[in-house]
């Protein structure tokens, strides 16, 4: 391990001089360590269990308040995230230039940015939507806070599992936030999204496989290399797809999801067997990644405008 690395390593306190910024780069910086691109991708699957939900009538308060609580949750998760992987981030190319391994922040105003955010998003939710989707954004903090980044991360390859619990929790959110209960079409959504994020993190594994080993993240690739997987992915698309159509087997969707998720499923499939016999496993892996996106987008796009 490079001594400059491992000066991160072993000391949490700040290691380089503070850099001193302007009002508005500073707000932009704490802006990042929140990770908004993740928020806003969560807030479309919250918005997606919100509409499914209410038929697709539109409750402006309750949604609003919803968004923006399950919004500030996952801010929080990701600059409580960004806290405590402060001494693996400066080992990945990909994460050198985060604000507390450049030193443009102080660790602890991000742990505390992320502690505040976490406290109102789920007050917010708590007291003006109800106790239900505040205790499901509770459990997705949790797991992503603790049991993924504090517990399982550095520690088994199991971990890109247990973060695809708190990365299915925003469309219960959206669920609960409305009927107040879970019932099977609440656990199908939850079930879409949880076997969606492994196929779509182990591309990314792959694709960031030498950060990941430089860093000691135990990482599937990283231990046991791409054959493994490959075969991985193709195991969790496929048991995406029949899923995927049981949402239009319990009527919260129509027939147009039903056609959309079985074209949008194939191709996912279709595109995981080709890892097979891919020469290139990096581009394989790009392209994993890409259409993983594209799938969920186009999958949430269906589902708000296919009414069952």
């Amino acid at each position: 391990m490079p001594q400059e690395a491992a000066l991160h390593i072993d000391s949490h306190d700040q290691v380089l001089a503070p850099v001193n910024l302007s009002g508005w780069q500073l707000t932009k910086e704490y802006w990042n360590v929140t990770k908004p691109g993740i928020m806003m991708s969560n807030a479309m699957t919250t918005f997606t269990g919100l509409w499914l939900a209410s038929a697709g009538h539109f409750n402006v308060v309750t949604d609003l308040l919803t968004i923006v609580g399950s919004g500030l949750v996952v801010m929080s998760g990701c600059a409580l995230n960004n806290y405590m992987d402060r001494d693996i981030d400066p080992l990945m190319k990909r994460t050198q230039g985060r604000a507390l391994v450049t030193g443009t922040l102080q660790p602890w105003t991000v742990m505390a940015l992320g502690t505040v955010l976490g406290v109102i998003g789920i007050s917010l939710l708590g007291m003006f939507v109800n106790t239900i989707s505040a205790l499901m954004a509770l459990i997705g903090l949790f797991f992503y806070v603790i049991v993924y980044t504090g517990m399982t991360k550095r520690t088994t390859s199991f971990s890109t599992v247990v973060g695809s619990v708190s990365g299915a929790m925003p469309p219960l959110i959206g669920w609960t936030a409305i009927t107040g209960s879970l019932d099977l079409s609440a656990w199908l959504l939850f079930f879409f999204m949880f076997l969606w994020q492994p196929p779509h993190f182990l591309a990314l594994g792959m694709r960031r496989v030498k950060d990941y080993a430089n860093a000691r993240v135990p990482l599937l690739p990283v231990l046991y290399g791409f054959g493994i997987t490959k075969r991985q992915i193709i195991g969790w698309t496929v048991a995406l797809f029949p899923v995927s159509l049981l949402l239009y087997g319990v009527h919260l969707v129509g027939i147009f999801y039903l056609v959309a998720a079985s074209v949008l499923g194939a191709i996912y499939i279709v595109k995981a067997l080709k890892g097979l016999k891919a020469t290139d496993d990096i581009a394989w892996a790009n392209d994993m990644f890409k259409y993983s996106l594209i799938y969920l987008t186009a999958m949430s796009i269906a589902m708000v405008i296919s009414p069952a």
